[in-house]
């Protein structure tokens, strides 16, 4: 099926792709859609709008439900999405009630959407997921009205419901000891693995994308600017969640446990017949260290950690929270508690100020004293 662009003025263009002849009406059927960008990104949006006219992935005009949008716009941006990010938005949308799913997308009008949300509120949902919700309801809607579907965009009016954020519930001190006591006992490589999330804060998947070049034991530190995430059939290495890279210190303690890990990696590797290089992940099965750990693998493991230590049951993310608590309560200061977990915006760190009562309390004294 052939395709052309057409300019339509400075950094837009008109995707037209051939649908072929219509013998009732004697002429030509074309799809067409506007795109903005420059022509590169114009002619890969014409070869992926060439395949979903060709798959005939066009919706009819009329009686499109909401599901049927949501569907098959999921479907479109799963290609854009890592696979845990389209599979977190899948979930949200399964929020939504039948009734209002079955619902034609033409017919669809903000104060319907905002009516969903509310019940969701009422029925205890966090904000996150419908937060999420919305971006999907948005992001989908806008889609579905590009294609001509709908006149409008329905979410455009909506007013979100005040949500709260959910309360960080983060692990006990003395919990967090105990599981990493024990892998260090049972399984020194985990319990290395385990020590370095809590330790630093740093995310599932940077902690697996870390390769022996990235960690200088001398100096004390480590470079975070690779990630590793799920992908249909494995995983691959991307960039970190925002993008950007950053250098942290770790403790002696932590530099102690990774010594003693390179050494039993380079001890595995040459039993093997084989040798760990600068460009060899530090947390991997593989004797030579060439592929890195699968991001779930990491996470039941932990999570049977908990079990065998007999903690309570944490999530893995909950070390990255227990990291960011610990220091506030400590003194560190925003900016360092920022810098260190790799976050962009202070509102990430808000979220802990509830754990911040007892330092408020000590203010007050200093106060009445002066």
């Amino acid at each position: 099926m052939a395709g052309s662009l057409r300019r339509r003025g400075n950094g837009s263009w008109q995707l037209v792709v051939y649908r072929g002849y219509d013998t009732k009406a004697h002429k030509r059927r074309h799809a067409t859609r506007t795109f903005r960008g420059t022509r590169r990104e114009a002619e890969r949006a014409l070869a992926a709008y060439v395949t979903e006219v060709t798959l005939g992935k066009e919706l009819p005009l009329e009686s499109t439900s909401v599901a049927q949008v949501l569907a098959r716009w999921l479907e479109y941006r799963s290609a854009h999405l890592a696979p845990s990010t389209a599979d977190r938005y899948r979930v949200a949308i399964k929020l939504l009630p039948e009734s209002f799913t079955k619902m034609p997308i033409a017919k669809l009008r903000f104060h319907q959407i905002e009516d969903v949300y509310a019940d969701l509120v009422t029925a205890g949902q966090s904000g996150s997921s419908i937060r999420k919700l919305h971006w999907a309801m948005r992001q989908s809607l806008a889609w579905a009205h590009k294609r001509g579907l709908t006149s409008s965009v329905a979410t455009s009016g909506v007013e979100l419901p005040p949500l709260r954020a959910k309360k960080i519930q983060q692990p006990e001190s003395k919990d967090v000891r105990k599981v990493i006591n024990h892998l260090l006992d049972e399984s020194p490589d985990w319990g290395a693995l385990i020590a370095f999330v809590a330790w630093t804060g740093c995310r599932r998947g940077e902690v697996c994308g870390l390769k022996w070049e990235d960690v200088d034991l001398a100096a004390g530190s480590v470079f975070i600017h690779r990630s590793v995430i799920r992908e249909a059939g494995g995983v691959a290495e991307r960039t970190t969640k925002t993008g950007e890279s950053r250098r942290i210190a770790i403790g002696p303690k932590t530099t102690r446990i990774l010594s003693e890990h390179l050494q039993r990696c380079a001890d595995r590797a040459e039993f093997s017949g084989s040798t760990i290089s600068p460009e060899s992940f530090i947390f991997s099965s593989e004797p030579d260290g060439a592929r890195p750990y699968h991001p779930h693998t990491i996470t039941r493991t932990f999570v049977a950690a908990c079990s065998a230590a007999g903690v309570p049951r944490m999530r893995l993310h909950d070390l990255r929270h227990h990291s960011a608590t610990t220091l506030l309560k400590q003194g560190a200061t925003v900016g360092e508690v920022m810098d260190r977990h790799g976050w962009k915006t202070v509102e990430m760190v808000d979220r802990y100020r509830h754990h911040m009562e007892a330092k408020d309390l000590a203010s007050a004294i200093v106060l009445e004293e002066a």
